[in-house]
């Protein structure tokens, strides 16, 4: 237990420096880029993510899915970083490929900037494998370590360059691709990866338990930045600049909750299916708690901070994120039961629920956006994280036979957070 606390409590000061570093460095883009500018830069770095998102064919999610299974294990860490660089590299050089032809009609940025962004496609999907890699095999401090130095890089970067008066948007989508090269260079010198020839067949296995969760992950991620591409075609890179800003800072909101979702994963999987749902319950109602600390915060802060510290330009942010924030840390706190449908049930039980929050996304932001414009976004989206949510709550009831109520946080789950605080400061 001592060692699981203070493995959390390195992840969480790993990431909260991670924070500030990106605090800093969106402060150095928002005053050396006007809105435009950087809605321009953000929907370059979106269409390569998108690629990551949509080609890295959930490679990491059949990781977990079959590291229960003792002997394939060492296989799977032997072919993360290559299936991770092969898989990139043809999800990158097709993503290249589709923005040319739809460039126009998306209304889209120059295609040599979109190229430089797709280089670090590979970059980003190697990192995803090999950081799950981490997670599985209980070394959570290696993946924040990761994640910390490219922040450090990217940040510095950026201030080096805003300082000078030589920051452009090219150079923004250059400094993030450096920032994804870092994190899997620190993976590689730290043995997060296992440097021996890859195993065809557990490959071949990887690959098609992926396929088969990938729709799932997919639409996962379209849940959450499709509202960008939408608003960009209807009301163009302005918007963008905002709404984006705004995205950002929200997901601030997720730090405490992601990396209590993160340092956990391994004992959800360590246990029988009966015990793994009794400890996935009980982290949920930690979950609660951080989701409903972090959405006041996050609220809280950016009201009083964003139009001193990013600019008058960007004064609409703090209202779009008051809109934004529940959604997304609501969303955020459901991984832990996520995490549990995967290991129990079929694909369709997570699948399915994100194929239906897709959908309606969709259709709200197009009712929505040209009403509304980016605050519109911020509904539809907190509309359809918050039904995503509610659907994986009674799957997991109805998976695991544990009642909903068991889910809700007692004065036991505050008081353990509390004391876990006080024994950090």
């Amino acid at each position: 237990m001592a060692d699981r606390g203070a493995q959390l409590v390195g992840m969480l000061g790993a990431r909260a420096v991670s924070l500030v570093l990106g605090a800093l460095a969106s402060v150095v883009v928002a005053r050396s880029l006007a809105p435009d500018a950087r809605g321009t830069y953000y929907m370059a770095v979106t269409v390569a993510s998108a690629a990551m998102a949509l080609g890295h064919l959930s490679v990491e999610q059949a990781q977990t899915a079959l590291w229960p299974d003792l002997p394939v294990r060492a296989s799977l860490q032997a072919n993360s970083l290559p299936l991770g660089l092969l898989i990139g590299t043809g999800a990158g050089t097709l993503a290249v490929v589709a923005v040319g032809l739809l460039r126009g009609a998306a209304n889209l940025p120059d295609l040599w900037l979109l190229t430089t962004a797709c280089l670090g496609v590979p970059l980003g999907v190697g990192v995803l494998y090999g950081s799950n890699i981490a997670l599985l095999t209980g070394r959570a401090g290696l993946s924040a370590a990761a994640t910390l130095w490219g922040a450090v890089v990217q940040c510095g970067a950026l201030i080096a360059l805003g300082l000078t008066g030589r920051l452009t948007v090219y150079l923004v989508v250059v400094v993030w691709v450096l920032s994804l090269a870092v994190p899997l260079l620190t993976l590689v010198t730290a043995g997060g990866f296992t440097l021996r020839p890859p195993d065809p067949r557990t490959a071949r296995l990887t690959c098609a338990k992926g396929l088969k969760l990938h729709a799932g992950t997919a639409a996962s991620y379209a849940l959450l930045r499709s509202d960008l591409f939408l608003l960009n075609a209807f009301s163009g890179a302005h918007a963008v600049g905002i709404y984006s800003l705004a995205v950002t800072l929200a997901e601030w909101g997720r730090l405490a909750i992601d990396t209590l979702s993160q340092a956990t994963l391994a004992r959800q999987f360590a246990d029988t299916s009966q015990l793994a749902a009794a400890v996935t319950a009980r982290i949920t109602r930690a979950m609660v708690v951080l989701v409903l600390a972090s959405g006041v915060t996050i609220v809280v802060v950016t009201s009083v901070l964003v139009t001193p510290v990013y600019g008058p330009a960007y004064a609409d942010v703090a209202g779009i994120i008051a809109l934004l924030a529940p959604g997304v840390v609501v969303l955020a706190g459901s991984r832990p039961l996520v995490a549990y449908l995967l290991r129990c049930r079929p694909a369709r039980f997570t699948v399915v629920p994100s194929l239906l929050a897709l959908v309606l996304n969709v259709v709200l932001n197009l009712l929505l956006i040209p009403v509304w414009g980016a605050a519109g976004c911020a509904v539809a989206s907190t509309l359809a994280y918050a039904s995503l949510t509610a659907v994986q709550v009674a799957l997991f009831v109805r998976v695991s036979g544990i009642s909903w109520r068991l889910l809700l946080p007692r004065t036991a789950d505050v008081a353990a957070i509390r004391g876990r605080l006080r024994a950090v400061q």
